[in-house]
């Protein structure tokens, strides 16, 4: 009988860490940094929802609680229950964070199956408030791509 060994990547795209996690011991493996650009939306009302902002959006306590929330949370064997063949797939989930924090209107940018996408959105809607992104020294509504990556892999 084979087993399996499975590996889940986070990376922040506010310039933060990239974040990989065993199923079996749940140890970080590795951290770099990866940037993003700003952009307002073309009119900023109170209720636009902006798509590139000075100050990304961010889980509350910073990468380290982030981390730890995941390692809590996560269930890294979704791809295995739900017999994903060996190899790497990539969950791109696109959502909201309002200006308390609270997330919304989350939405799967990918179909890899297997549950991977409803795990990942299963754990953002479990997640505390966020702090919000700031634009010209004020908390604003701001969309947020986050990708998670699941390495799936024979022992």
């Amino acid at each position: 009988m084979k087993s399996h060994f499975l590996f889940v990547i986070l990376v922040f795209l506010l310039g933060s860490t990239a974040f990989a996690t065993s199923a079996a011991n749940h140890q970080n493996i590795f951290f770099s940094n990866i940037l993003v650009d700003t952009i307002p939306p073309k009119e900023s009302t109170e209720e636009s929802i902006w798509e590139k902002v000075e100050v990304e959006a961010s889980f509350s306590g910073g990468d380290e609680a982030w981390i730890k929330f995941l390692q809590k949370n996560l269930d890294p064997t979704t791809p295995i229950r739900m017999r994903a063949p060996k190899g790497k797939y990539t969950v791109w989930i696109q959502f909201i964070v309002d200006i308390d924090g609270k997330l919304s209107d989350f939405k799967a940018l990918t179909t890899n199956g297997y549950g991977m996408e409803k795990e990942v959105i299963r754990i953002l809607k479990k997640s505390p408030r966020w702090t919000p992104a700031m634009q010209d020294g004020k908390n604003v509504r701001a969309y947020r791509k986050q990708p998670v990556t699941f390495v799936v892999d024979d022992l």
